[in-house]
C-alpha cells in the first residue's frame, strides 16, 4: 500500500499502524467508527516550574464545589497542573491565560505559585472507543484507538500496553514466522482493556466532576474519603499501573481454567531472575533448555532461565504464552498460535 504524507511524498508499506492520535487521519481514511459522548467540556494543563508545597513522590488534588485542581510531580521541579476551564473561557485559550487562570487556583488551593512554564495545552474530555482497530494491514494503537478522561491516570500505559502487545505479534508476521491472523488477537486482547478503563475513569470523572446536589455529596462524604485511605490508593495505583492487566479471556488465554491457581496462560508473569531484562523482543523460557530449543525454532530470539516447575513461555510483552512440561505440548502451543506462515515479506 502507499501512504501519503502531508509533504508530498509517499511511502510503500506492507503494514501501517494508526498511531497518530485522537484526530487520527489514518482512523477516518479507514471509515473506523469512533463512537463516543464528551464528558467535560473542556480542561487547562501547564507543566511548570511551581511551588506546590506538596510531596512529589505522589499526585494531589484539591476538590472544591464544582472546581478541581490537580498537580501531577515530573522530573525536576516541574508540576503538571490540570484543571477545567472557567465558564466564559474561549475554545482556543492563550498561554498566558492559561497560566493566570491555573497559577491563582494554585494559589487558593496550596499557596503555591508558577514561576515559568515549559508547555501549556486545552483539551476537550471524549470517551471514544474505536469500532475496531484492524483493517485489512492497517492497525489503530494508543489515542488512535481509544480516548477517555485522564482521571485515574491511564492514558500513556493503555498506548503502551497496545504497542508492546502489537509489536511482538507484527514483527513474528513480518518476520514469516506466523500467520497473519496472529494479529487478530490484537484487537481481541487489547480492546476489552480499553474498554474497561473508558468505563472506570468515566465514571470517577463523573463522581470527581459531579454538578449535582447528590453527585457532590457522596464525592465530598464518600469518595474523597475513600480515596485518602492508604489501601485504597494502593489500589488505583495497581489499577493505573495496568501491570495486573490479564488476558486469560482473549483468545491465547486459559479460558475457563482461569480458576485454577497459579500462572495461567495470558497472565502478566512476575519478574524474577532477570526476566523482565531478557523480554523485549526476546522472549523468554523459564525451564529445561531442550524446551527453549524447541521454541527457538519458531519464535527466533528465546533467552532461556533455570525454573524449578512446569516451564514457563513468557511473551515479550511479559505475559504467560505457555506452561507445561514436555515438548509435545509446546510443540501443539506454537502450532497452534502462531498457524502456518506466509513466508518472510519481501518488500
Amino acid at each position: 500500500m502507499s501512504v501519503r504524507f502531508d509533504d508530498g511524498s509517499e511511502v510503500d508499506a506492507n503494514w501501517v499502524i494508526g498511531a497518530d492520535g485522537a484526530h487520527s487521519v489514518i482512523r477516518k481514511a479507514l471509515n473506523v467508527g469512533f463512537p463516543g459522548v464528551p464528558l467535560v467540556e473542556r480542561f487547562l494543563l501547564a507543566d511548570a516550574h511551581a511551588d506546590v508545597g506538596r510531596p512529589r513522590d505522589a499526585a494531589s488534588t484539591w476538590i472544591r464545589g464544582a472546581g478541581l485542581l490537580a498537580a501531577f510531580p515530573l522530573p525536576g521541579d516541574i508540576w503538571r497542573l490540570m484543571a477545567p476551564a472557567p465558564p466564559g473561557l474561549g475554545d482556543q485559550p492563550q498561554q498566558d491565560e492559561i497560566v493566570d487562570f491555573l497559577g491563582a487556583r494554585l494559589r487558593t488551593e496550596a499557596g503555591g505559585s508558577i514561576r515559568s512554564v515549559e508547555w501549556t495545552s486545552s483539551f476537550r474530555i471524549q470517551r471514544r472507543l474505536a469500532d475496531t482497530y484492524r483493517r485489512g494491514r492497517v492497525l489503530l494503537a494508543g489515542d488512535a484507538a481509544h480516548i477517555h478522561s485522564p482521571l485515574g491516570g491511564q492514558g500513556m500505559n493503555t498506548g503502551i500496553g497496545d504497542a508492546e502487545n502489537l509489536a511482538w505479534k507484527l514483527a513474528l508476521v513480518i518476520g514469516g514466522r506466523a500467520s497473519d491472523r496472529l494479529l487478530d488477537t490484537y484487537e481481541a486482547e487489547r480492546r476489552p482493556i480499553a474498554k474497561d478503563v473508558l468505563e472506570s475513569t468515566s465514571g470517577l470523572t463523573e463522581i470527581v466532576m459531579g454538578d449535582s446536589v447528590f453527585a457532590r455529596f457522596v464525592r465530598d462524604r464518600i469518595g474523597v474519603p475513600l480515596l485518602n485511605l492508604g489501601r485504597v490508593q494502593r489500589f488505583i495505583g495497581e489499577k493505573a499501573s495496568q501491570l495486573q492487566v490479564s488476558y486469560r479471556n482473549g483468545p491465547m488465554g486459559a479460558g475457563r481454567r482461569h480458576l485454577l491457581p497459579g500462572l495461567r496462560a495470558g497472565d502478566r508473569v512476575p519478574d524474577r531472575d532477570g526476566l523482565y531484562d531478557a523480554l523485549g523482543p526476546a522472549w523468554a523460557l523459564i525451564g529445561p533448555e531442550p524446551l527453549a530449543d524447541l521454541a527457538r525454532e519458531r519464535l527466533g530470539d528465546v533467552v532461556a532461565l533455570r525454573g524449578d516447575e512446569d516451564a514457563l513461555l513468557v511473551r515479550p510483552d511479559g505475559h504467560l504464552a505457555w506452561r507445561g512440561a514436555d515438548e509435545a505440548g509446546l510443540r501443539a502451543w506454537l502450532d497452534g498460535a502462531l498457524g502456518r506462515p506466509e513466508g518472510v515479506l519481501t518488500r
